[in-house]
């Protein structure tokens, strides 16, 4: 008789939440987001680096060298999970170099593409090394909306032709949505469409600056009252007593810090130039792996992080809504000139996000005077502030 003992399994769910909570807790770094390349095929008009996408900014881009380096750095320090994106990364030279080292370094390998690119070779090498997942973007399923959101004709017939890839070569991947004003109506057939290749519908409403101060992005925003509406929607609709009072819970005196997120605990950002962050669009302090050891950087840069508090009399210093408010310090810098000053968008979506969750009333932070109503009934006017750039990345 064998006396071979068989490995306790855990699920992948279970397991993912044990190693965080350890890592958040301990400051130690488990997720890695790789910007490659600046390079992309769409031009897709809510996209923040597409400024970016042009010889000059590209030229700057870390070599494939330095990328090798940073990979083996991030698997020395024990990260378990890497996301390669741009751009799209399927456009740089030598992403499959740069895909494969990453693999055999025992990486959860997740991509960011936009689904345009993939052919049959592709999707072939792909199944001989397949990703832990391929997250594509689906923000319409109108050929005409779709190519005009991109500014690239037949953009959705490759997108179209790269899932059925996907699909048949049963790799795995996930759609996610981006819901803006001049897709608001479409969303049931989007959700319909993501359905369909028996997926949850995921989807998300925030949009940020260019990373060249640009805010032209802004202007596809969501009204508040409709991302309000959107949400009680994914809820099933009015949340039950026991929920509400959980959100209620979350209406508290907020600490000072500037950053109230999850910056620097486990996860950083490096984009394609080689610069570290705590995420996408933290640009408060960065530090360039061209001059620090990524251990060195990621030390100097938690502890920024962690410092940085608010100093001025903004509302946001002691605003208890900060549960439901998606603002980001660099941002605010981009928007309202100052990474303390409030987003008066996301003041707004912050306020009705928390009446829906709480079904209470609640003073607006900005006027703290007035009440606004439940969503249902609210008339909020359409954010439509003249929007001017700040500040050059």
């Amino acid at each position: 008789m064998s006396n071979a003992r068989t490995l306790p399994t855990l699920a992948y769910g279970e397991f993912s939440r044990r190693v965080h909570a350890s890592a958040t807790s301990a400051h130690r770094v488990t997720n890695a987001q790789l910007e490659l390349t600046y390079r992309c095929n769409l031009h897709c008009r809510h996209c923040y680096t597409d400024p970016y996408n042009q010889k000059d900014w590209i030229a700057q881009e870390l070599s494939w060298r330095e990328i090798i380096r940073l990979i083996d750095d991030m698997a020395e320090i024990g990260i378990l999970w890497l996301n390669l994106t741009g751009g799209e990364v399927f456009q740089h030279p030598r992403f499959w170099e740069i895909y494969e080292h990453a693999y055999r370094r025992g990486f959860l390998l997740q991509l960011y593409t936009n689904g345009t690119l993939f052919t049959e070779a592709i999707v072939t090498r792909l199944r001989s090394q397949p990703p832990f997942t391929i997250d594509i973007s689906c923000h319409s399923v109108d050929e005409a909306s779709f190519d005009w959101f991109t500014q690239v004709p037949g953009s959705f017939r490759a997108f179209r032709r790269g899932l059925e890839l996907l699909r048949k070569a049963d790799l795995p991947f996930t759609l996610k949505t981006k819901g803006m004003n001049w897709n608001r109506q479409e969303l049931p057939e989007i959700k319909g469409f993501v359905e369909s290749f028996g997926q949850p519908f995921s989807i998300t409403t925030s949009l940020s600056p260019r990373l060249d101060g640009d805010l032209s992005s802004l202007s596809y925003r969501m009204a508040p009252p409709d991302v309000a509406r959107l949400e009680l929607d994914a809820m099933g609709g009015s949340p039950a007593e026991e929920a509400c009072r959980a959100a209620t819970k979350l209406l508290q005196q907020p600490t000072n810090q500037l950053y109230r997120c999850g910056c620097g605990t486990n996860t950083i950002h490096i984009n394609a130039r080689g610069e570290l962050g705590t995420c996408t669009f933290q640009y408060e302090r960065r530090y360039s792996l061209k001059t620090y050891s990524l251990r060195d950087a990621i030390e100097r840069l938690f502890g920024d992080i962690r410092s940085f508090h608010y100093e001025s009399d903004s509302p946001c210093r002691t605003c208890t809504l900060q549960s439901f408010c998606d603002k980001k310090p660099s941002e605010a810098r981009w928007e309202c000139g100052d990474p303390e000053s409030p987003i008066p968008y996301n003041c707004d979506v912050a306020l009705v996000r928390a009446e829906v969750r709480t079904q209470q009333r609640l003073l607006h932070p900005l006027r703290t005077s007035e009440h606004h109503n439940l969503p249902e009934s609210a008339s909020h006017p359409k954010h439509d502030r003249q929007l001017a750039v700040r500040t050059t990345v």
